[in-house]
């Protein structure tokens, strides 16, 4: 995975293989985006009790929608608004990767 920098060398998204993550695309700075060939979503990470209002109220409106959630220890990844075939769980994996990947290039 090839890491995206910013100007001011902060990741904000990565390169792979067969698509690219965007860590926000939205002004608010709430979600991202991810792309596996030719499917699309959208994703953010979410925790019940330290998520600011913003995230909280789409988190309620996501539940509505379909959507896929993973529960990494209380802080969950959650994907929505998918568009195309590749599975959630692909893109949950593919998300968990990148997470690993920017905190090891962190540290």
């Amino acid at each position: 995975m090839e890491m995206i920098l910013n100007e001011n060398d902060l990741v904000v998204g990565a390169r792979f293989e067969n698509g690219t993550i965007q860590d926000y695309i939205d002004d608010k700075k709430i979600y991202g985006l991810i792309r596996i060939e030719n499917t699309t979503a959208n994703w953010f990470l979410f925790n019940k009790d330290e998520s600011e209002d913003d995230l909280q109220k789409l988190y309620k409106k996501v539940l509505n929608e379909e959507h896929f959630i993973q529960d990494d220890f209380g802080e969950e990844i959650v994907i929505f608004n998918k568009n195309g075939n590749i599975a959630f769980n692909e893109f949950a994996n593919k998300i968990d990767e990148y997470l690993g990947d920017e905190i090891g290039n962190f540290i």
